[in-house]
């Protein structure tokens, strides 16, 4: 992209004197090309006669960082690969096909007496 025109560094020419704008282009243009071939991040203060100054500066980046690599088997296709239960647990559970097949019955609650209460206890 063309420093000149870079609606990221329309503040910069802002603040920075007109007649010294050719040289902040050309500091902006070697900074650019060399994030570019380095890969580091900076914090930079510039004064108005277009010179740039390096505050801080991030870390190289790690050449070896995580690089994702798909799993070869999809979770679609062996749900149990990614579940996040033990195996044999698992084993002995019931298809949630199969439990809502089953006829659901209402429960009546039934106190130590005998007889139902208007709530029922929850403690």
């Amino acid at each position: 992209m063309h420093v000149m025109t870079d609606p990221r560094h329309a503040r910069y020419y802002a603040f920075v004197w007109p007649l010294f704008w050719p040289w902040l282009w050309l500091n902006l243009r070697r900074l650019e090309a060399w994030q570019e071939e380095t890969g580091r991040t900076v914090l930079l203060r510039i004064d108005r006669f277009g010179n740039i100054y390096i505050t801080a500066m991030a870390d190289a980046p790690n050449p070896q960082r995580y690089q994702y690599t798909a799993p070869v088997i999809p979770a679609w296709e062996r749900p149990l690969r990614w579940s996040d239960l033990p195996e044999n647990l698992v084993t002995g559970l019931v298809p949630l096909a199969k439990c809502c097949a089953a006829a659901v019955t209402q429960a009546k609650a039934v106190t130590i007496s005998g007889t139902s209460p208007v709530a029922p206890d929850t403690s």
